[in-house]
């Protein structure tokens, strides 16, 4: 059976049941993917008999009950304290290992250093690599990420490109310290005999995504639930393209659960679409009636590095998988609404 064959309910169940059996210790585990693969888990659970039990990192398991009790209360997940970067190792061994750790999202929306990004990234990942191989685990799956490309992509890139960051452009920490990680996954790997896969992820939209940061399309979702119109920073002529969580969520599994790859894979939608054409897309979604406002150019900067065109070749994961975005951004946008309404019975 493929996954084009499948109804969207089944499709975690079947990239699941292929890590029937795991453990499986994870890195960031408190942040958006991390959050949205364990309660993907947690529903396969709920109608299986798949046995999947999760260790995760934390650095604070009092907010991590407290922001996700039904998780934290979840038998098959065992919480530990501590920072990626100097975590001290648990005795317990795991078959796979999925390394997400990097700054947190509120922490690049309040200015996080960039040096700090980078040390992050790069210590969190040779620790990492070292308890991979310490714990004996099989194959490790790390998401990287699209700007490892550079600022400046001009179409769809593809994992052969040869762009990057420019070396002197102190905004590009995350660039650098992704492509740096990269480089830490492969030497440990190849010295240790483990397998591993790199996820190159790029923009993405669904439930659980922050609506009060630097996320265009949080933004959006916000204000048209909330404010008397939907504002775009800037011109809104910047190119973006977005995978539902749900669907990323199944490529990753995926992408964990095939052994020997020792590859990079392009995770994103490759179905572009301009911040002004989203602005309205969300507007008519959610709220038909309300004025979409273009507040003109304004330097953004600081945050990451600037990136006027964003938007992924997957034909290789397509091919090699059977992969799709097989969501809508409409319908990735409606579950956003909703899961926020269910929030508030």
């Amino acid at each position: 059976m493929q996954f084009d064959e499948l109804s969207l309910i089944n499709r975690e169940s079947f990239a699941w049941s292929m890590l029937d059996g795991e453990t499986i210790f994870m890195t960031g585990a408190t942040g958006f993917f991390g959050t949205s693969i364990l309660y993907s888990i947690l529903r396969v659970k709920l109608e299986t008999d798949i046995d999947i039990n999760f260790t995760i990192l934390t650095r604070n398991i009092s907010s991590f009950k407290k922001n996700h009790p039904v998780l934290y209360q979840s038998d098959f997940i065992n919480c530990i304290q501590g920072d990626v970067v100097n975590f001290n190792f648990p005795s317990t061994n795991f078959s796979k290992i999925i390394h997400l750790a990097t700054t947190s999202a509120s922490e690049t929306f309040s200015g996080e250093d960039q040096l700090n990004k980078y040390k992050m990234l790069t210590h969190g990942t040779e620790r990492v690599m070292q308890f991979a191989q310490k714990c004996g685990a099989k194959k490790v799956l790390f998401t990287s990420s699209g700007i490892v490309y550079g600022g400046e992509l001009g179409n769809k890139v593809t994992e052969l490109s040869n762009s990057s960051p420019k070396t002197t452009d102190v905004t590009s920490a995350l660039g650098h310290g992704k492509r740096s990680a990269e480089f830490l996954v492969a030497y440990y790997a190849n010295k240790y005999n483990i397998d591993y896969v790199i996820a190159r992820c790029f923009s993405f939209s669904g439930p659980g995504l922050p609506l009060d940061i630097h996320y265009a399309i949080g933004n959006f979702v916000k204000d048209a639930l909330t404010k008397d119109r939907i504002t775009v920073v800037g011109d809104g002529s910047q190119v973006r393209s977005y995978l539902d969580i749900k669907d990323t969520v199944v490529w990753l599994i995926t992408l964990l659960a095939n052994d020997n790859q020792n590859k990079v894979y392009n995770v994103g939608s490759d179905q572009d679409i301009s911040i002004k054409d989203l602005a309205y897309l969300v507007r008519n979604t959610i709220a038909k009636r309300k004025p979409v406002e273009i507040i003109g150019n304004k330097d953004n900067s600081i945050l990451n590095l600037a990136r006027n065109w964003y938007v992924p070749n997957i034909d290789r994961i397509k091919k090699e998988f059977n992969l799709s975005v097989w969501t809508s951004l409409e319908q990735s946008i409606s579950s956003m609404v909703k899961e926020l309404r269910d929030k508030k019975k």
